[in-house]
């Protein structure tokens, strides 16, 4: 999904306002793959300022994600921002933070795909009070006990275990 620039390039205050959906089928982030449940929805504007194009978006979509400790899937909702400048001409002093155009065109599913990477938590939980999954046996102690030992200690450590008594 391109967006069409060209009438801001060289026309300083312009602004055009955005308002788009952008489909993903999954995403595969931190080991695990998120699945959309709606599409990325962008809405916010873009402005020539001083021949600087300066993005500002507002995101937010939902997705499904594995629990970091049951495993379980649990559903999410993602609100965060794209805040971008774009210059059509290499600036003198270099500046890692403005991005340059090759065309008369930003592609929006690239700079949001980028964004909503970095806005992902990096864990995801089902509940705050998640109990995980039992490292012996494997149950889901969320719905059931098990009288599992996991009382393991590093063997090299074990004289430590009586140190403070």
């Amino acid at each position: 999904m391109v967006l069409d620039i060209s009438k801001l390039i060289n026309n300083d205050g312009a602004s055009i306002n955005v308002s788009k959906d952008i489909d993903f089928d999954t995403l595969s982030f931190n080991g695990q793959n998120i699945r959309f449940l709606s599409p990325v929805h962008l809405e916010g504007n873009v402005k020539n300022i001083n021949n600087l194009l300066s993005m500002n978006l507002d995101c937010n979509f939902g997705y499904v994600s594995q629990c970091s400790r049951c495993l379980a899937d649990t559903e999410q909702k993602l609100d965060f921002e794209i805040e971008e400048v774009f210059s059509k001409t290499e600036l003198e002093n270099e500046n890692d933070d403005v991005i340059i155009l090759n065309s008369n065109e930003i592609d929006l599913k690239e700079i949001a795909e980028h964004s909503l990477c970095c806005a992902l938590p990096i864990t995801c939980l089902c509940s705050d009070d998640c109990k995980g999954l039992c490292p012996v046996c494997g149950c889901d102690l969320n719905f059931e006990n098990c009288s599992c030992e996991t009382d393991d200690i590093d063997p090299r450590l074990a004289a430590l275990k009586d140190f403070l008594k």
